[in-house]
């Protein structure tokens, strides 16, 4: 379909993230323990076609008790689609960035090369539910700050103290 194909292009300006949200219960086994909670939820993740200056997407889906990250090494030129599960039920806020790196080699400190805004989508038991991320170039600049230090608290050494009234 023509509508599917315009949803998971990506152009030069932005990469496309398409989160199709299908809310379901999870077990609690021994091997989940109490990390995995008795409600959970499942989005397909698909991203169209992959940037030239992207090998990792990272996804967050930060709910009101927990967050899942998940990483995805790609590779540039090909696309992505991948089921997320075990995500948080409620109100859930996603977000992606892109980076130029091995997810592997990605820090706190890597800049990204691509981010979105966040967006709240509310995952409700049995019910589906869509968000799409737009990753946008992060932009980066050094930005310095200068405090000029005034000795006299500011005051004009031009001016005179009785408010330039003479006799």
């Amino acid at each position: 379909m023509n509508t599917n194909r315009k949803i998971f292009s990506i152009s030069r300006i932005s990469a496309l993230l398409g989160f199709f949200v299908l809310v379901q219960t999870a077990a609690c086994d021994d091997d989940q323990g109490a990390q995995q909670t008795a409600e959970s939820a499942q989005a397909m993740l698909s991203v169209g076609t992959i940037p030239d200056d992207v090998v990792c997407v990272i996804v967050t889906a930060a709910g009101e008790f927990r967050t899942e990250v998940r990483s995805f090494d790609v590779t540039p030129g090909s696309t992505l689609s991948e089921a997320l599960t075990g995500l948080p039920v409620g109100s859930v806020a996603f977000s992606a960035n892109a980076y130029a790196k091995a997810c592997g080699d990605v820090t706190k400190s890597t800049a990204p090369m691509w981010i979105s805004d966040s967006k709240t989508v509310n995952l409700v038991q049995g019910k589906s539910s869509s968000v799409t991320l737009t990753l946008y170039k992060n932009g980066r600049a050094k930005v310095t700050v200068e405090f000029a230090d005034q000795e006299d608290g500011g005051t004009d050494a031009g001016a005179s103290h009785d408010g330039g009234v003479t006799d």
